[in-house]
């Protein structure tokens, strides 16, 4: 499957989680321009976040983005403003690997949440993957392992050469959703040129 944003729509095989208003969102040009939302999808944390996805398909599979997200170069006080790939089982059950502005630099955040959790026990964790570039392809190759759902991250600056990152294992139930998100903060833009899903290359 591949929405490479050509029209002037959104294609019907996407849908909202929390639809956020029209006019905080465009197609055209060939590229899905979303406006950061100062929300995120930390319950109890609100408000929560919009999120657009689709349902994965089942089996191993590839989910790929490129985005540019218009936070300055150096973070510059723009904490957690970030845009990119989602695996959601719902509301803090997810994988999201994204172009991030934390503090003073950029990064590419692969995080991993969970909900509910034993009391004291953490909820959410992150590793970083490879450099952001102006634009920054972002990509999640799942797997089936006998019963176990693993995720793992790579990212380019140029779309051919990838940073391999670590792996998340995860369960987000039996209707996962692929898809994009924008949030962290308001004020900014994250620009995606497609959103793709492909088998696992053997």
């Amino acid at each position: 499957m591949s929405t490479d944003f050509s029209g002037r729509a959104l294609p019907s095989s996407l849908s909202w989680t929390r639809r956020p208003a029209a006019s905080t969102f465009s197609v055209g040009g060939g590229a899905f321009r979303w406006q950061t939302q100062d929300a995120d999808i930390h319950p109890p944390t609100t408000p929560l976040a919009s999120v657009l996805t689709e349902r994965a398909p089942r089996g191993d599979y590839v989910v790929e983005t490129r985005v540019a997200v218009n936070t300055p170069a150096t973070g510059d006080g723009t904490n957690y403003v970030q845009g990119g790939l989602v695996v959601y089982g719902d509301d803090g059950n997810y994988v999201r690997l994204t172009s991030n502005s934390i503090f003073d630099t950029r990064q590419t955040e692969f995080g991993k949440e969970v909900t509910p959790v034993p009391a004291g026990s953490p909820n959410y964790g992150n590793q970083v993957v490879g450099p952001v570039g102006s634009a920054t392809t972002l990509r999640i190759v799942h797997r089936v392992v006998g019963s176990t759902q693993t995720y793992t991250a790579s990212t380019s600056v140029d779309g051919r050469h990838f940073d391999k990152g670590g792996t998340w294992t995860a369960a987000l139930g039996s209707t996962p959703r692929i898809g994009l998100i924008s949030l962290g903060g308001s004020g900014f833009t994250s620009t995606f040129d497609y959103l793709r899903v492909s088998a696992v290359a053997r």
